[in-house]
């Protein structure tokens, strides 16, 4: 939800100029600070920033983002295989990219992934797991493989017009590396020959819709232990994660969290946030830590919608305003977010998010509102994010 101000807002940011009563009492009534996901100058991914979340450190722990999206789509990953994470993409009839995104694609993504599962290249098999929306995890399975490759995607930043770059390996006297980008590279291309001919792509070509024609991959990794939630104490947790995004999802299932999902959890500006917030309450007599991932504010900031990230917001500080209308048994909050995001520019950028702890036990400091510059005045300070795990539960 953190971002920074934007002049279509008057020079507010979405936070700022979003009328929100219900975090705003909290504000008044709980703690507020500041905190940078990773640290000070590094920008967070999702996977750093929610891991920091949930306490891990993520300069010592990290996950490649292939396992995590592997794990979100409820793909069997073991040790010995490569995953990637990847966006089902438009390339034209000379290999150039279209749209990275497919248009950001939402249905038939089962069926595509379903018509690439277990392909043969060469002596290895590739399972392809639908994520949300245009995302995509592919795991390769074979012997000698190894996870230091660059994957076929140019990134965010592409130049429209070029071809999806060539899988190569990051050391080139590592021979498992060499044999996996060789493998994805032929893996890639036999995918695009299969996915042209797919009766979904032929409709959406007729409808005038990009096709999805094609895979691009990006961070690969290979299975880590990773230490499961626990209370800052020491003892174990029950937690649960309710969440429509399957990135968020596998990181929930490698920290040993349970998952709630339904079909109207969109991961979107569309998702059921009525739904979600009932989930909540019936998780909270079920679990100790009921972890609500809402998604839509980062989906308008990076399509530079900046009214809408502060219209979901405001829709968001409703929805919370209900539930806690309607709950009446003992509860702690704590609101953040796992980075910024500019709407001006679509990005994540490497600004401290705001951070708002609120219920028993926890007194109110200095704060009347909640927003980016208003929290970092409050008693919590600044901080990196994987502390507030304990400062949650003290």
């Amino acid at each position: 939800m953190g971002d920074r101000p934007i002049l279509e807002l008057g020079d507010k940011t979405p936070l700022q100029s979003a009328n929100l009563p219900v975090l705003d009492r909290l504000a008044q009534e709980g703690q507020c600070g500041v905190a940078d996901p990773v640290k000070r100058g590094i920008v967070a991914t999702t996977v750093l920033g929610t891991l920091a979340i949930l306490g891990y450190d993520p300069l010592k722990y990290s996950i490649a983002r292939g396992v995590i999206e592997a794990h979100g789509s409820e793909m069997e990953i073991m040790p010995g295989d490569v995953a990637f994470r990847g966006n089902w993409a438009t390339l034209d009839d000379q290999g150039k990219i279209v749209d990275r995104r497919a248009g950001r694609l939402r249905e038939g993504t089962e069926e595509l992934a379903s018509s690439l599962c277990g392909l043969k290249v060469e002596d290895i098999t590739v399972d392809v797991g639908a994520g949300t929306e245009h995302r995509v995890a592919v795991v390769l399975r074979g012997a000698g493989l190894g996870d230091c490759v660059s994957g076929s995607d140019p990134g965010d930043r592409y130049r429209s017009g070029i071809k999806p770059r060539l899988p190569i390996p990051l050391n080139k006297n590592d021979e498992k590396s060499y044999r996996t980008a060789k493998l994805l590279n032929l893996f890639e291309l036999e995918a695009r020959k299969i996915l042209a001919k797919h009766p979904l792509n032929i409709a959406r070509v007729s409808k005038g819709l990009f096709a999805a024609n094609a895979i691009l991959t990006r961070e690969p990794g290979q299975v880590k232990t990773l230490p499961k939630l626990k209370r800052p104490s020491g003892f174990g947790l029950s937690g649960v994660c309710i969440s429509g995004d399957d990135t968020i999802s596998g990181i929930s299932r490698v920290t040993g969290m349970d998952v709630c999902k339904t079909p109207e959890m969109t991961a979107n500006l569309d998702t059921d946030l009525k739904q979600k917030f009932m989930l909540a309450a019936k998780m909270l007599t079920k679990y100790g830590v009921v972890v609500l991932h809402i998604k839509g504010c980062d989906i308008a900031a990076h399509n530079r919608q900046a009214v809408k990230k502060k219209e979901f917001l405001e829709k968001i500080d409703a929805e919370l305003g209900r539930f806690l209308n309607k709950w009446s048994g003992k509860l702690r909050i704590a609101v953040t977010a796992d980075h910024a995001t500019w709407s001006q520019e679509g990005i994540h950028v490497d600004d401290p998010v705001p951070v708002l702890l609120h219920g028993r036990g926890i007194s109110a400091d200095s704060v009347k509102g909640f927003d980016e510059f208003q929290a970092s005045e409050g008693k919590l300070g600044l901080f990196r994010m994987y502390k507030l795990w304990s400062k949650f539960f003290a």
